[in-house]
């Protein structure tokens, strides 16, 4: 490691002994440095630490820094679901979180903005993004459907497109309320920590439009 101060962050799960979706972190990872002209880190799997002994046993996050000069830490936490039983849609157009920046202030910021709901939807340019924190798959009577327009495709986001678990489409906030013209009924937010079926769905009934 190095001193060089870090610019993005990759979170990575381990859970029943291993870690997942380590090809598209790679991946992800490759393309954020790529993008910004900098050198690569190499394979994920040459320098990716053990998990301490301690936590082994555990749903661990594995938060890993990096930036221009190269890797920056490594570090490993229990991880523990955050419980949200209800969403707030909120508006900024201006919001680019394209790539997995460590500087997630704006989007804390966002969340502050909540009114009293457990969390907030992202609504960008008139269409349902992300919420502050992971990627969203909403459950229809047909499936699930994904807003086609999110901040940040996240690594659990693309392994459920890729394994055509999820179709991608383009919300509008009007279609993620009661009464919406996809039969949505159900939001569940997911990402690299959050895989399907390990957090509590939010009801369409629970998401609060734009004030």
């Amino acid at each position: 490691m190095n001193n060089t101060r870090a610019c993005f962050i990759e979170t990575i799960r381990w859970s029943e002994g291993r870690y997942h979706l380590l090809d598209l972190h790679s991946l992800r990872m490759a393309e954020t440095l790529e993008e910004m002209g900098w050198p690569q880190v190499g394979d994920i799997m040459a320098w990716l630490p053990d998990v301490p002994d301690r936590l082994r046993d555990m749903t661990v996050k594995c938060r890993v820094l990096y930036g221009c000069g190269g890797l920056e830490s490594v570090e490993f936490e229990p991880y523990t679901v955050r419980r949200v039983c209800s969403l707030r849609m909120v508006e900024d157009n201006d919001q680019d979180y394209h790539l997995k920046f460590a500087d997630r202030s704006s989007l804390m910021a966002l969340r502050n903005s909540s009114m009293g709901a457990d969390e907030v939807i992202v609504v960008k340019n008139g269409f349902v993004t992300d919420t502050s924190y992971s990627n969203l798959i909403f459950r229809t009577t047909d499936g699930f459907l994904t807003p086609a327009q999110p901040l940040l495709r996240g690594v659990m986001l693309r392994h459920l497109l890729e394994q055509g678990k999820v179709s991608s489409v383009a919300l509008r906030p009007e279609d993620i309320l009661p009464g919406n013209r996809y039969g949505i009924t159900e939001a569940f937010l997911i990402n690299a920590m959050l895989p399907p079926g390990s957090a509590n769905g939010v009801d369409v009934t629970d998401i609060k439009p734009i004030l």
